[in-house]
């Protein structure tokens, strides 16, 4: 709780981690049990790995890569930065070759460099969105009637033209 101390205050990291924050039951809710007891840093790693899915795989396989990292991380309290936890993601994912990925760090560097050059800038948290190539960007989740509300302020646009 110390980490979440200094990044929002006392008071609101108290909140995150009570049963009056909301996040919690709605993770409930979809079969996650949150917890914010896992390690945080680098995920650079994770990213390329991510990227590797993505090659060889598609989205489909991306998409369940990144099911597993995010249940390690938030439900299973396992770092998405360590070896043995990519490792054991990219296999029940069906992730093929993940160890050419983890055993070379050069490995899809450049490719995850740039992406994160041209999508990366004024990222401070998670989740972050970008929609329309950057027309509009912001970071935290949203209550469904923010997404309803952007996505209907998109398609009058598209309609004007």
């Amino acid at each position: 709780m110390q980490a979440y101390s200094r990044k929002f205050g006392e008071e609101r990291a108290r909140f995150l981690f009570s049963d009056a924050n909301p996040m919690l039951q709605r993770f409930r809710d979809v079969g996650v049990n949150l917890s914010f007891g896992g390690l945080t840093g680098n995920t650079l790693d994770a990213h390329r790995l991510a990227t590797h899915a993505y090659s060889v795989g598609g989205t489909e396989m991306q998409d369940r890569l990144m099911n597993e990292l995010f249940l390690d991380y938030f439900e299973r309290e396992r770092y998405p930065g360590a070896r043995s936890v990519l490792l054991d993601a990219a296999e029940r994912a069906g992730v093929p070759d993940a160890h050419k990925v983890v055993d070379d760090p050069d490995y899809l560097r450049t490719e995850v460099d740039k992406e994160l050059k041209q999508w990366g800038r004024g990222v401070r948290g998670v989740p972050h969105f970008v929609i329309n190539d950057g027309e509009i960007v912001f970071s935290g989740a949203q209550p469904a009637e923010a997404w309803v509300e952007i996505f209907e302020e998109q398609v009058e646009k598209q309609a004007e033209g």
